[in-house]
């Protein structure tokens, strides 16, 4: 008796789960059960293989990907011989093993589909509205007992999730950004209506989240893409029209508008850039994004310099103690013990890259931008508007993010590029089967 077909369904019906179950606790910061997810969605590729080796590891750019991804860990591995800080090495490394488990899970998803994953990404738009509609329900009781209008805005906003506001805005720009190219093939959710009311509702919050980076993104976005439907005239031009406007003029509107998210922008521009190069700062120094991003640069070459450490870093584990001594030299605030604070003692670069040569070196920073290449060829040799965008926004956000700190970053870097190019690459196996 042939049990194929019943084992096929089986494990498609448990991956589409499992990847259910991945988003829902991407989104609502579950982040024991994302981890248990991806555990899971590997372990099912692992066992509905029929060769692990063969359905991997091939010459493209996902081996290549994954063979990078293999290097930069083994390099945090390394690490541990020349750390003096043995315990924060071993997080670290406990840490980077999502840059191998999340990508391999996914890479051997098998029966992931064209339709499986219009699906998964339908039902993660639906996740994104519940937890943004959660937030804003919550913050709304609050707000009756406060007044205080900033629980509306960034950070504030998910804190009813535990979510970060940039990592959440990451999450709701690849759901928009799935739910305008749909508009392209005439592919609307449930309902044309519904379908666009979605995206003027994540749009709004995306807004709200205040996330500069993502927002100036999101409106190149909508400006190339609708440029680019009126010129193919696929979509009514009603229908580009209309979302077209509203979505700029909301654009123009709050940022023209004194508000919180204004403001963020405002800020970038305030604040004398000369500052950096001080040698001595006051506690009392305030530092805005662009001016600490700077001063980063500054401090990294300066600590690799004095300590002679350009090939390999100062490891992983002593980066963060290297970087505190800097800011206490300078000194910049840290914090006040009665209030329990530590000031700047508590960040890292906020650039990956520079993060990366602190630990690693030249080494690790080659390492890296290896990942990066590869990730950036997978995206372009899938030849999609949203694989290509996303991947561009995730390695631009690695220049103002340490992302790699957390598996949580890790997790987003490394599982949207891949995943939105499984399908794909499982037709392609089908009609050319490699075992």
């Amino acid at each position: 008796m042939n049990t194929t077909p019943a084992k096929s369904k089986t494990v498609y019906l448990t991956t589409y789960t499992l990847y259910l179950l991945f988003f829902a606790s991407l989104i609502f910061s579950l982040r024991a059960v994302s981890s248990i997810s991806i555990a899971a969605i590997l372990l099912i590729g692992i066992i509905a293989s029929r060769s692990v080796l063969s359905s991997v590891f091939q010459k493209n750019y996902r081996t290549y990907f994954l063979l990078a991804s293999a290097l930069f860990f083994l390099l945090q591995v390394t690490s541990l011989l020349y750390t003096e800080d043995v315990e924060r090495g071993w997080s670290n490394i406990r840490i980077k093993t999502g840059l191998l488990i999340t990508p391999l899970a996914v890479c051997l998803s098998r029966c992931i589909d064209a339709a499986m994953l219009k699906r998964l990404l339908s039902h993660y738009c639906l996740l994104l509205a519940a937890a943004s509609m959660f937030c804003l329900v919550i913050n709304f009781f609050s707000y009756r007992e406060s007044s205080n209008d900033a629980l509306f805005f960034y950070h504030s906003l998910v804190r009813p999730i535990s979510q970060h506001a940039v990592y959440f805005s990451l999450l709701v720009l690849t759901g928009l950004i799935f739910l305008l190219e749909s508009i392209k093939k005439n592919d609307f959710f449930i309902s044309r209506s519904f379908h666009l009311c979605l995206i003027i509702y994540l749009s709004i919050f995306l807004l709200l989240l205040s996330s500069k980076l993502v927002i100036f993104f999101y409106l190149v976005y909508v400006l190339s893409g609708f440029i680019i439907m009126l010129k193919k005239n696929k979509v009514p031009r009603v229908t580009v029209m209309s979302l077209f406007t509203f979505i700029i003029l909301g654009f123009i509107l709050i940022l023209a508008v004194p508000n919180p998210v204004s403001r963020r922008f405002y800020e970038i521009m305030k604040g004398d850039i000369k500052i950096i190069t001080q040698e001595k700062f006051k506690p009392g120094d305030y530092f805005n994004g662009l001016q600490f991003r700077l001063l980063q640069w500054k401090f990294v070459t300066e600590i690799l310099a004095e300590n002679k450490r350009w090939l390999f870093g100062v490891s992983p584990g002593d980066a963060q103690s290297y970087l505190n001594e800097k800011y206490l030299s300078k000194n910049m605030y840290s914090g006040d013990p009665a209030k329990g604070t530590r000031g700047y003692l508590v960040y890292n670069t906020h650039n990956q890259f520079l993060q990366t040569t602190l630990q690693n070196g030249i080494m690790g920073l080659l390492f890296l931008i290896a990942v990066c290449f590869c990730m950036l060829k997978i995206a372009i040799n899938h030849n999609s508007r949203l694989t290509i965008f996303i991947t561009l926004v995730l390695l631009v956000w690695l220049f103002a993010e340490s992302a790699f700190e957390t598996q949580y970053g890790i997790m987003i870097f490394t599982f949207f590029p891949i995943f939105l190019t499984t399908a794909d690459i499982f037709r392609k196996e089908i009609e050319s089967p490699t075992f």
